[in-house]
């Protein structure tokens, strides 16, 4: 009888002990430096002025059944293009066969606002397919973030020369992923960093490792198709 007293009490102990969604998903906060805060604060404060700014644009938010549908054959086109990885590196991340390209095209055919949406859809997409789940800011951070910033390619959708529009897009769509992960990495996997190193630096290095190979494979193949493929998207629109 004392020793099922024993198990019983042992195993409500064990429950009590246990975390709760809440404190899983929002612990992290009660760890996070000054400097983390401010980073959240100024990414916060970022993401409301780029909302306004992308509102200012409605007519290219509105989505059409052919944008609806070229939307998700390009989601498709990156899920399958994720898959194939040149490099993967141990603690997440991957140069893959340009899998950002078909979104950073979309952005950049219809503009910022769709690709923005578009990219967080993809992003959440990638956490269905492979989750890495630490914490709800961490979630938010690394996928519909992260993916999310590829639509900032949709920013140069109105320039004249099609090569150096997609090329800067390309750019400030991998510059934008490459921010939210290296936040990512400061915020929640500083433990990671070695010894005596800063893990900004460790974060900056570690993801630059993968995201600058990406940008570089998107690039090339942005200045090879993207000219011809705008003329035809352009022509559905």
């Amino acid at each position: 009888m004392n020793f099922l007293f024993s198990v019983a009490h042992a195993e409500e102990a064990a429950v009590e002990a246990a975390p709760s969604w809440f404190e899983t998903a929002f612990g992290d906060f009660s760890d996070l430096t000054v400097w983390g805060w401010l980073l959240l604060a100024v990414l916060l404060v970022g993401g409301v002025v780029l909302y306004r700014v992308v509102k200012g644009a409605s007519a290219e938010n509105v989505w059409t059944t052919k944008k609806l549908a070229l939307g998700a054959v390009c989601i498709a086109l990156s899920s399958v293009l994720s898959l194939i990885k040149v490099v993967e590196l141990p603690q997440g991340g991957s140069v893959t066969a340009a899998s950002m390209l078909p979104i950073i095209l979309f952005a950049y055919a219809y503009g910022a606002g769709p690709g923005l949406t578009l990219g967080a859809v993809y992003g959440i997409l990638q956490f269905i397919l492979k989750p890495y789940f630490y914490s709800l800011p961490q979630f938010l951070l690394d996928y519909p973030v992260a993916f999310g910033a590829i639509g900032l390619a949709g920013f140069f959708s109105k320039s004249k020369n099609t090569y150096l529009g997609l090329t800067l897009g390309s750019i400030v769509a991998s510059l934008g992923r490459l921010i939210a992960a290296v936040a990512s990495g400061v915020l929640f996997f500083a433990e990671y960093a070695p010894e005596g190193m800063s893990p900004i630096v460790y974060s900056l290095g570690y993801n630059a490792s993968y995201m600058v190979p990406e940008c570089i494979i998107c690039v090339v193949l942005a200045m090879a198709i993207g000219p011809r493929l705008m003329k035809e998207l352009r022509k559905i629109k």
